[in-house]
């Protein structure tokens, strides 16, 4: 006898994006579960920018939904902006929303057809998110004996949808993100631990802690740099692959070869750190970012340096775009205006590469020839920075969790930083940008970082979607 194909529908909603990345992250193929995906956004909301952002997470295929789409194992379909999913018959029907639904994908109407349809075979997942969507669904999914999860309200950066479904009595199992895979697996009963392998998991995963915190340590005595406020879920993924690199299976081995070399904890602070970039990564933002900056440059004096600061700047990337959007501004209203961007990060390595200025064609991918060729020059098979563009960056190694920020700051471009550190962390960045910035100043973050509720109360939205701020006041 076949085994059925169970259905999980994730709904998210503020937050949540950040939500599902830990989740994808961590969640195995079982063979046995199609994933579909309810995520508020604008009716303009560009999906395919969320698909991609969880397929650089998910070991599953990611892709967004068309109508009639066929429900498939280990298969994450993600519902368009301003549509309605309905799982009936072994696929996903999208139809218009309903007009009492107002905010959409409506959550409640995808976990209601899932239960429907699915019966026992159906799970609702409710993540970050305000309002109370996914109640009536996941109520829906009970009654017909299928399985809810909810994550933990204090992971969440918005708890309100899933402490509503809470305090409805709706939810089986209250958990955070990451641990929702063996959750599911479990359920299923895919590859099950028995009951006395289920304690030495939980001291491996207790071991694997411990060990990663005494890393941490010995990085911050060898390199003065302290990670013990970033997530350990991501310290964790980094070091497991520098231990597979090295063809290193246990902590003990590791150790042993730090005391043996302990220049490796410098390798290790550099694994540690985040040193991916490319022009104008996630462009449509740019575009964002662009109509922002031209309204704010028609206010300012020509004489007036544009103050810019990119902490975590890795190898330089978003620096230089930074660069190109303002001088290309800057021509438009007739102008040779100053800037004066600041550029920081704690990698030598990524610092040394930004301060040479010369990158592989594929750092390229998002940028119009006509950009690269105005402010590059050819080189065999990499591309250098102009001298003209070199001058308004400059390039600083800091922490910027230590020390005085730069100050009377027009933007700061922090992106995919704020993801890798723990809430209070991320909190307390959040106010030093807050100080740097003048009023009404522009905060960008990355595509899958969300601001607080701390965040909110001294940032503004300038566009949501694309994670640009104005400093309130």
């Amino acid at each position: 006898m076949t085994a059925p194909l169970y259905v999980a529908g994730i709904g998210a909603s503020a937050g949540g994006l950040e939500a599902m990345l830990l989740m994808f992250a961590r969640l195995r193929p079982t063979g046995r579960i199609a994933y579909v995906v309810a995520q508020h956004m604008a009716d303009n909301g560009h999906s395919d920018l969320v698909v991609r952002l969880i397929q650089r997470e998910s070991a599953l295929p990611v892709r967004l939904a068309v109508h009639g789409s066929r429900l498939l194992a280990d298969t994450v379909l993600v519902i368009p902006a301003g549509r309605e999913g309905h799982v009936g018959d072994g696929a996903l029907a999208l139809r218009d929303p309903a007009p009492e639904h107002l905010s959409t994908p409506s959550i409640n109407a995808l976990l209601t057809s899932i239960a429907e349809s699915c019966g026992p075979a159906g799970i609702g997942i409710i993540l970050s998110g305000a309002g109370s969507d996914g109640v009536v669904g996941c109520r829906s999914i009970k009654s017909r004996g299928g399985t809810t999860l909810a994550q933990e309200p204090s992971e969440a950066k918005f708890d309100g949808m899933p402490s509503a479904a809470i305090g409805a009595r709706q939810i089986d199992q209250v958990l955070s993100a990451e641990k929702m895979g063996d959750a599911l697996a479990a359920r299923l009963s895919c590859s099950a631990p028995a009951a006395g392998e289920v304690a030495h998991l939980e001291t491996a995963t207790g071991a694997d802690l411990n060990e990663l915190r005494d890393l941490v340590a010995r990085v911050h005595r060898a390199t003065g740099v302290d990670f013990s406020s970033y997530k350990e879920e991501t310290l964790l993924r980094r070091l497991e692959k520098r231990k597979s690199i090295l063809g290193i299976g246990s902590g003990a081995a590791y150790l042993a070869l730090i005391r043996r070399d302990p220049e490796e904890l410098h390798v290790l602070q550099r694994l540690f750190l985040v040193s991916v970039s490319s022009f104008f990564r996630d462009r449509d933002s740019f575009r964002v970012l662009e109509r922002a900056l031209a309204a704010a440059l028609a206010e300012k004096p020509a004489s007036e340096p544009v103050r810019v600061w990119v902490p975590g700047c890795a190898s330089g990337e978003e620096a230089f775009t930074l660069a190109i959007v303002l001088r290309e501004l800057a021509g438009r209203l007739g102008r040779d205006q100053p800037m004066a961007i600041t550029a920081t990060d704690l990698n030598p390595e990524a610092l040394a590469m930004a301060r040479e200025g010369l990158y592989r064609k594929t750092a390229f991918k998002e940028t119009e020839d006509i950009l690269r060729d105005r402010y590059f020059v050819a080189r065999g098979q990499h591309y250098e920075v102009t001298p003209e563009l070199r001058a308004g960056v400059t390039f600083e190694r800091r922490d910027v969790l230590a020390g005085a920020p730069p100050a009377d700051l027009d933007l700061i471009s922090c992106r995919n930083l704020l993801i890798y550190m723990k809430s209070a962390l991320q909190d307390s960045l959040v106010k030093t940008f807050h100080q740097a910035l003048r009023p009404f100043g522009l905060l960008f973050i990355g595509q899958s970082e969300s601001l607080s509720f701390i965040g909110n109360s001294l940032f503004g939205p300038v566009d949501h979607y694309h994670r640009l701020f104005r400093r309130r006041r």
